[in-house]
């Protein structure tokens, strides 16, 4: 019967020829009580290689998910402690800066609320730099 189909199926043009000598050779195998026995094995070995690496795949596949679980964790945990240690290393320096900007911030607020001296006098001032010269020495060389 498969004969009379692989004849038909050698009329398809376009690689009918090959598909028609696969069904004879199916034809050949199937006919051949030893060959049948074979085909069976391999049947059977194929199905157990297909089963076998679909259980492996899933095991692959449960602890790749898992090794991404812990990879994320010892990253976060990571990051933790990479935060925690730039934290007790700046935050000292931080510290001592905020108190030296606090100074000078009063500093600051005290040289702005000061009068120039000709202004202070009542006088206009000589000086081609104006009123305001008498602001840029400290006090101590006036």
């Amino acid at each position: 019967m498969l004969t009379a189909i692989a004849g038909a199926i050698a009329l398809i043009p376009g690689g009918g020829a090959s598909v028609a000598a696969g069904a004879k050779a199916l034809d050949y195998l199937l006919h051949c009580g030893t060959c049948l026995k074979i085909l069976a094995v391999l049947v059977a070995v194929g199905f157990t290689a297909l089963h076998v690496h679909r259980e492996e795949v899933a095991h692959c596949e449960e602890r790749i998910e898992i090794d991404h679980r812990k990879a994320a964790a010892a990253a976060a945990q990571r990051d933790k402690d990479a935060a925690k240690d730039l934290g007790d290393f700046f935050t000292p320096k931080l510290d001592a800066l905020r108190k030296q900007n606090a100074v000078l911030e009063e500093k600051v607020k005290a040289y702005a609320k000061q009068k120039p001296p000709a202004a202070a006098a009542g006088k206009p001032s000589a000086c081609r730099l104006g009123d305001a010269a008498g602001l840029l020495r400290p006090p101590a060389s006036r």
